[in-house]
C-alpha cells in the first residue's frame, strides 16, 4: 500500500492513477436466488485451492448498486430521467462512476465515459453446503387446486455470507461518501428480489494504492486482519450525502464543458 497516496480534491477526465478499495461483506438474511438464466440452477464456482464456493458475478451486484446511485440522486433532483440502459445521460453523478456509452444513449453525446467503479466477484466465506429447493406452484381459486408445478428454484441459503471488494478509481471525498453509503443501502440481491434476498452489507475498511493490489480470492484465504484494512474514518468523508451529489454534479459538469468546448 502506497503511503503517500491521498484522496483527491478535484475530478479530472484522465486517470491519475490512485484506486481506493473498500472491503465488505453481505450476508444474507433471507434465502437468495443467484443464478445466471434458468431457474434450475445456482452459481457456484469450483476453485483449486478454495474449494466449492457459492459466487455473485460482480455483474449482478454493479447493476443493484449503480441503481441505488442512480434512486438516490433522483431524490435529491439530479438527473431525474437518466436511467439504464439506453437512456444515460453521461452527465450525472452516477454516470461519472459507472461510466456510459454516447452514442448508444439516446442522448447521441460525442463521447463514452470510462467507468471509474471496478469490481471482482464476491466469493461466500465458507464452502458450498446445503443448496435449498423451492418448488413454486399456481393455485387455482376455484377449487383450490395446484395442479403442476410451475418451476423448481434453487436458493443460497440464509446466513450465508460473502467477501467484497470494490474500487474507485481516482477517488475524491464526495465520490468516495456516495459509493460507501450506497454500499450500505444494499438490501437485496440476486433474482425476484420482491420475494428472496434480504440481505445486509458491512463495509470492513478500505486501502488507498496507486494500484489494485489485494482481491476477493487473498481476503478469503488470508482474512480482514492480514489485508491491512484502515477504518474508513481515517479519511473524515463528508456526511452530508445530499451536497456530494450536487457538488459531484456541478463539478463534473463544469469539466466537461470546459473539456468538449
Amino acid at each position: 500500500m502506497s503511503k503517500d497516496t491521498t484522496l483527491f480534491s478535484d475530478i479530472q477526465i484522465l486517470s491519475r492513477g490512485v484506486y481506493l478499495q473498500v472491503g465488505f461483506e453481505v450476508k444474507l438474511l433471507d434465502d437468495a436466488v443467484i443464478r445466471s438464466n434458468e431457474p434450475e440452477e445456482i452459481l457456484s464456482y469450483s476453485y483449486e485451492e478454495l474449494g466449492n464456493r457459492f459466487i455473485i458475478p460482480w455483474r449482478k451486484f454493479k447493476g443493484k448498486l449503480r441503481r441505488l446511485v442512480m434512486e438516490q440522486q433522483r431524490r435529491f433532483g439530479i438527473a431525474q430521467k437518466c436511467c439504464l440502459k439506453n437512456n444515460l445521460c453521461l452527465k450525472c453523478p452516477s454516470c461519472l462512476l459507472f461510466g456510459g456509452t454516447g452514442e448508444t444513449s439516446t442522448a447521441k453525446l460525442p463521447y463514452n465515459l470510462l467507468s471509474r467503479v471496478l469490481g471482482e466477484t464476491l466469493i461466500s466465506k465458507d464452502e458450498l453446503k446445503d443448496v435449498k429447493t423451492y418448488t413454486a406452484n399456481a393455485v387455482d381459486e376455484i377449487d383450490l387446486t395446484t395442479g403442476q408445478a410451475l418451476m423448481t428454484i434453487l436458493t443460497v441459503p440464509a446466513e450465508t455470507e460473502f467477501i467484497g471488494i470494490v474500487t474507485l478509481r481516482d477517488p475524491t471525498p464526495e465520490l468516495t461518501a456516495i459509493l460507501v453509503d450506497n454500499l450500505k443501502r444494499v438490501a437485496r440481491i440476486g433474482a425476484s428480489t420482491r420475494e428472496w434476498g434480504r440481505c445486509e452489507v458491512s463495509v470492513k475498511g478500505y486501502r488507498l494504492s496507486n494500484r489494485e493490489d489485494i482481491s476477493v480470492y487473498e481476503i478469503i484465504k488470508i482474512g480482514w486482519e492480514e489485508g491491512s484494512f484502515k477504518k474508513f474514518e481515517e479519511l473524515k468523508l463528508p456526511s452530508d450525502i445530499e451536497k456530494c451529489y450536487k457538488d459531484v454534479n456541478e463539478e463534473f459538469n463544469r469539466v466537461l464543458e470546459n473539456t468538449l468546448s
